[in-house]
């Protein structure tokens, strides 16, 4: 597990593995804003500032939503790039005692 001794991006990419193998060995299957929040809390709980992002589009008719985790810009658990179809909404605070503008 990673350490104080870890630059936070280092670290934080370390919790999102660790957090993305966790999510494939469950039982019931997780979405991506479950995935996202789950780390969001593991980033705050090390003290490590990240931003929870949820993106929307609307293809073929759909509306349709993402959510994914950034790290001074750095994008963690969206490794395919996804994300980048979505149009992100404004910026969203881990703080769990953060209103989310």
């Amino acid at each position: 597990m990673p350490g104080a001794g870890f630059a936070p991006l280092v670290a934080a990419r370390a919790i999102a593995r660790l957090e993305d193998g966790a999510a494939r060995h469950l039982v019931l299957r997780t979405n991506c804003l479950e995935r996202s929040l789950v780390l969001c809390w593991l980033l705050e709980r090390r003290a490590i500032g990240g931003q929870l992002r949820i993106g929307a589009r609307k293809q073929d008719g759909r509306f349709e939503a993402h959510a994914w985790v950034e790290v001074d810009g750095s994008v963690l658990n969206d490794p395919h790039e996804p994300h980048l179809h979505f149009a992100p909404f404004g910026n969203a605070s881990t703080s769990l005692g953060t209103e989310i503008p």
